[in-house]
């Protein structure tokens, strides 16, 4: 059976209890763990992957979407499959793909382990999944506690969303795609997806994936903070219209430039800040998922 590497967040949602469970299931299916004493909580999980990189035939990351952005360098460096148990808040990747939220079926996908190549984006040197985000969401990143995620999941992240929201301002930003012309900006938030989902499960775009080797920016333009709520529906659908307050583009390279330096969000995680240049890696990236998916 498989030899396999299992980096669990210890601070994700679901993460301190779920180490024993997923060891207890790997050891009923055959599979060695081969880091079973690497527990270091400070240790850099792509060390644990870059030094058994030889013997191991898959990694397992147990947490949300930014434990699999943090695995990210040594899965592109090494090529190994990866098999996400979703243990995090948003759990955005898990979503695309329909993944199982129990742990035993998690493992259970191992017996088929059916494989896909998908694409990640990358933002001036940093990888990511899902999405690379400044305005509205770095506050709420900068802001959320972690214990309110703990406990209540998503709608943390929409609690504090009302609470910084009326704290802001719109910013100017200037956007290249694929090298034309520039769109110019006035906005409260600039999103850009890899894939469909992001954030508190809404959808940059109805019919966007992980495989089309495309990178889609939204920019939020309403004129007042509180307009934003008519477009709730469209953002969590990813379906817009003419009239709403915001631009969508897509592209395979966007750059993206502001008067003063904003922080972005990367995968949930503050990493980087503007200028900021995107690009779309394609393929570089292999999932386990379901049969069905």
């Amino acid at each position: 059976m498989y030899k396999v590497l299992l980096i669990i967040n210890p601070k994700s949602r679901s993460g301190q209890i779920a180490r024993d469970e997923v060891t207890k299931e790997l050891d009923a299916a055959g599979m060695t763990i081969l880091n079973q004493g690497d527990h270091e909580p400070d240790q850099d999980p792509n060390e644990i992957i870059l030094k058994y990189q030889r013997e191991a035939d898959l990694v397992i990351v147990g947490g949300g979407d930014g434990s699999v952005n943090q695995v990210l360098p040594a899965l592109k460096e090494t090529g190994l499959p990866l098999l996400v148990i979703p243990l995090g808040t948003a759990n955005n990747l898990a979503r695309t793909y329909n993944l199982p939220t129990k742990i035993q079926e998690s493992v259970e996908l191992l017996r088929t382990k059916k494989l896909i190549s998908v694409d990640l984006g990358k933002v001036n040197d940093v990888l990511f999944v899902n999405v690379a985000g400044l305005g509205l969401s770095t506050e709420i990143n900068k802001n959320v506690s972690s214990s309110l995620k703990r406990h209540l999941g998503v709608v943390a992240f929409i609690l504090t969303a009302f609470k910084m929201i009326y704290r802001m301002n719109p910013f100017r930003a200037r956007i290249w795609v694929d090298g034309k012309e520039p769109i110019h900006s006035k906005s409260w938030q600039i999103s850009v997806c890899n894939g469909k989902y992001y954030g508190a499960g809404m959808a940059i775009k109805h019919n966007a994936t992980l495989e089309d080797q495309r990178l889609h920016c939204l920019t939020t333009e309403v004129k007042k903070w509180w307009h934003g709520f008519a477009l709730i529906p469209a953002l969590m659908t990813g379906r817009y219209k003419k009239e709403h307050d915001l631009t969508l583009v897509s592209g395979k390279d966007i750059r993206i430039e502001t008067k003063r330096m904003f922080a972005i969000d990367v995968d949930g995680d503050i990493k980087t800040h503007t200028p900021a240049v995107f690009t779309v890696l394609p393929k570089c990236l292999t999932l386990i998922v379901p049969e069905e998916s």
